[in-house]
């Protein structure tokens, strides 16, 4: 016989004392009275347990709903393009920010993105797109936001808003090794490709005046022209042109300018879901996922930005390369 064990708790009114309505074991047409006591003539032993094998259940079931999926449906519905999805829109050929692998969404923050969903319980459906069509399409509902560190800029912010801060974006100029442009400045009287409608475009002719803008509608493109010597150079940012000099012989690059302040897009009709994404991203950036997924995504000489440090207090820093 198996060995019986009995839970020691706290002692519980006697099931007479419940009113008539909470008395399962009263016989029909008794109204008033004390109900009979289920467990008289059990053993003590065994009424303890019964007791308990009722008791114990409860408490479980409680902590086990507030843990789960459902007992979160409680809260407030956050307004998206499609119910309960988040509708991402991603470039496929921005490593390793964003890009297309095996069929598959992939890259930095396209992995972000996934925290994000998981944080504030949403499904995330990644959606490829070019970069010019990217903020009309949020602006119009297409798209609940974007796969991309977006250049905060006046004339943006006309057009949708912007979440905080996920980058303080870097950028540089690749150029052929047999024609090397070592600073931006030097640009200036060339050709220089450029994404469509980046905000690089002005600042590159800020810091190269007379330069040659040409744009292209993506990555391939004008790293595709810079090899075919169409161009003399590509403007991009600093992890797209840094993964480019490490995988093309015969590209450098130049020095390292400061480009701004990076978010996410967001339509300016939808300040609910702005809001759910900026305490998703600051719980992400403290726990130390952003940090994790930076490092893993990287180039190890891209370093996280000081100030990013500086406007999430409390984020843990990379950790140093393995040797």
């Amino acid at each position: 016989m198996a060995p019986r064990y009995v839970i020691t708790m706290p002692k519980f009114p006697t099931l007479a004392t419940n009113p008539p309505y909470y008395s399962p074991a009263r016989k029909p047409g008794q109204l008033s009275g004390p109900a009979p006591d289920p467990h008289q003539g059990q053993n003590p032993e065994e009424t303890e347990m019964n007791i308990k094998s009722v008791t114990l259940p409860i408490t479980t079931f409680t902590a086990l709903l507030a843990s789960t999926p459902l007992f979160a449906q409680a809260r407030p519905a956050i307004p998206t393009v499609h119910p309960n999805r988040l509708t991402v829109a991603y470039r496929t050929d921005d490593k390793p920010i964003s890009f297309i692998a095996d069929g598959k969404p992939n890259g930095f923050l396209v992995a972000f993105e996934q925290a994000i969903g998981k944080q504030i319980g949403l499904k995330v459906e990644f959606v490829s797109t070019d970069f010019a069509s990217m903020l009309p399409s949020v602006k119009n509902h297409v798209y609940d936001s974007a796969a991309f560190p977006v250049l905060v800029t006046p004339a943006r912010r006309k057009i949708v808003d912007f979440t905080t801060p996920i980058a303080y974006a870097e950028a540089r100029l690749v150029s052929r090794t047999d024609a090397p442009i070592s600073r931006i400045d030097g640009a200036a009287k060339k050709t220089i490709a450029i994404t469509q409608g980046s905000a690089l475009i002005p600042l590159l002719r800020r810091i190269a005046p007379g330069v040659k803008v040409k744009q292209f509608p993506n990555i391939a493109a004008s790293t595709n022209a810079l090899l075919a010597d169409q161009v003399d150079g590509l403007f991009t940012g600093l992890a797209t042109a840094d993964h480019l000099v490490a995988q093309h012989n015969g590209l450098s690059e130049s020095q390292i300018v400061n480009s701004g302040e990076a978010a996410f897009p967001v339509a300016k009709s939808n300040p609910k879901l702005r809001a759910a994404l900026n305490t998703a991203i600051a719980h992400l950036m403290k726990n130390g996922t952003y940090t994790r997924l930076f490092q893993r995504w990287n180039p190890s000489n891209v370093a996280i930005p000081d100030a990013l440090y500086a406007r999430y207090p409390g984020m843990p820093h990379e950790q140093p390369a393995k040797q």
